[in-house]
């Protein structure tokens, strides 16, 4: 090797010699001079990329140590078989490799690059936007903003916060005005204003809460119209959770927002879904509730008081992702660590950027148009779906007698379904795709390094997840209206069956006690047991 070092030193002495001056034999050992130099420079260029590519990947911290140590080495060798192979006769396969070696090495450089930013955007703090509407009575002849500047507005400073206000002050701002405003502590009275005292003549209204009153209220929804839309965007800090030890039990809440577009902290949340995982025995266990659960929520005030009473689960959300991590947890009594949260476009474009999911329904139905502009038919059993059939599947529950429930279980289906094409090798080849969807479309307080540890297990162990789901029930009524009295005024509401609520404690507790177990199984159990002991009491 020695000689072949000396050899290429000596050739490439003639490089910037003049070729005219060369005799044959000198341009000869020119030319060798000249490609060893290019492989070497070769060479030089794939260890800058190799040193780029080794940092991102190890700032990405997701391989287990063996894999990354086994990178490492492959790097190495190749890059010392390259630069040997400028000083023999195989320089030509030397360069080859290198070039081939540092287009790959630029490919993962860019891909691991792409991963360290999606997961520093969906762990990061978000920008919010609210919108505020600027609701008119239906005949109301006013088509644009400027029509309403001699109007009264009305909002509700109880429920709505500071928003109305802020949504004021801008139209103030941009019309150089100074509207007459009114404020209300109840919707009964701020509608009353409206429509029979003529007192404001317009209702400045948060989308979240506009959305409920139109469940709600179905007079108010034929009464008026929006006349136009204000955005407020401001930034909301993530609070992030604790870093867990590696095979520590976790509770997430799955939570699925109820708008499209981008993600905001507030809004109703339609899917109410806590993912109980367990790393060590790779159990997960699902348990669904349903969003018009009637129980204890929170939310501030307008002077930051906490009000706290029973309303529907699904406005805990209006006030913030942690209000519905809040109720749920004194459901359950236990601690949620963590939140997830998607918006109904972020289902669609993550489903189709895995290339579809195949979920699995209890039951024959088609989708009314209330859950997606376009009907599917769902059969029992399998169902492949694209990200709006997804969507559909998960929102549909008018079709169903159990409403609600059925729905539950077809969102605990749809997770359980991009669970396991989220973790199979499918996904690599749509790595980019679905990283686009995720980065705007989803948010969540679990720390980057927890999510970044999850990884590590699953590609140093390969064992399939157990996935396993319940839902809770609700019971039968004769007057499903209840007092809302967080959120005012009354609504469709379902009181909790208090005996699933048990029941969803104890798998809780069976996941956390490193159990592995079959749902079915364990309520059998449970069940017979429960009637031998009955029996044996009446006995």
């Amino acid at each position: 090797m020695s000689g072949f070092f000396t050899r290429t030193n000596r050739d490439m002495k003639y490089i910037f010699k003049s070729s005219s001056k060369l005799n044959k034999k000198q341009l000869k050992r020119k030319k060798r001079g000249i490609s060893s130099l290019i492989g070497i420079l070769l060479v030089i260029v794939e260890l800058i990329i190799s040193i780029l590519f080794t940092y991102e990947i190890i700032k990405l911290n997701i391989f287990p140590l063996k894999y990354l140590a086994m990178f490492i080495i492959v790097i190495i060798l190749l890059l010392l078989y390259n630069f040997t192979s400028q000083f023999t006769k195989s320089r030509g396969i030397g360069k080859f490799l290198s070039i081939l070696v540092s287009m790959l090495l630029v490919f993962g450089y860019l891909v691991g690059s792409k991963v360290n930013w999606t997961l520093q955007g969906i762990t990061s703090n978000i920008t919010k936007t609210d919108s505020i509407h600027l609701v008119v009575l239906k005949e109301d002849t006013a088509s644009s903003i400027a029509d309403t500047l001699n109007y009264t507005y009305g909002y509700n400073s109880q429920h709505d916060g500071d928003l109305p206000v802020k949504a004021i002050d801008k139209i103030n701002q941009e019309n150089n005005s100074s509207l007459n405003v009114k404020t209300y502590e109840n919707w009964e009275q701020i509608t009353n204003a409206l429509y029979e005292n003529n007192d404001i003549q317009l209702i400045a209204i948060n989308s979240n809460i506009y959305k409920t009153l139109l469940e709600e209220d179905e007079d108010f929804g034929g009464k008026t119209r929006i006349l136009d839309t204000i955005t407020i965007t401001t930034k909301v800090a993530i609070e992030k959770g604790e870093v867990k030890q590696k095979d520590d039990c976790f509770i997430m809440y799955i939570s699925g927002n109820d708008d499209y577009g981008t993600i905001s902290d507030t809004g109703r949340s339609d899917v109410n879904i806590l993912a109980v995982i367990n790393p060590e025995t790779r159990q997960v266990m699902l348990i669904s509730t349903p969003r018009d659960y009637y129980i204890n929520i929170s939310r501030p005030d307008s002077s930051g008081k906490i009000i706290t009473g029973l309303d529907k689960l699904t406005h805990a959300g209006n006030a913030g992702t942690k209000y519905s991590m809040e109720a749920l947890s004194n459901l359950f009594g236990v601690d949620v660590d963590y939140f997830f949260k998607v918006n109904f476009d972020g289902c669609v474009n993550i489903i189709d950027a895995l290339g579809g999911i195949t979920v699995f329904s209890d039951v024959d139905f088609i989708n009314g148009t209330d859950a997606a502009p376009e009907r599917y038919h769902f059969v029992k059993g399998a169902n492949e779906c694209d990200g709006a059939k997804a969507l559909a599947f998960v929102r549909e529950r008018e079709a169903f007698a159990a409403g609600d429930l059925q729905r539950g279980k077809n969102q605990q289906a749809a997770i359980s379904a991009m669970i396991e094409k989220a973790t199979s090798p499918a996904i690599l080849t749509n790595y980019s795709a679905i990283l686009d969807a995720v980065s705007d479309m989803m948010y969540t307080n679990m720390p980057t390094e927890s999510i970044q540890q999850l990884i590590k297990d699953q590609l140093s162990d390969a064992t399939p997840w157990n996935v396993q789901s319940y839902s809770l029930t609700f019971m039968p009524e004769v007057n499903y209206i209840k007092p809302l009295h967080v959120y005012g005024g009354t609504g469709w509401a379902c009181l909790p069956d208090y005996d699933s609520v048990n029941m969803a404690i104890k798998l809780i507790q069976k996941t956390q006690n490193d159990e592995i177990f079959n749902v079915d199984e364990v309520i059998q159990e449970i069940e017979n047991l429960e009637n031998s002991d009955n029996t044996s009491v009446t006995n």
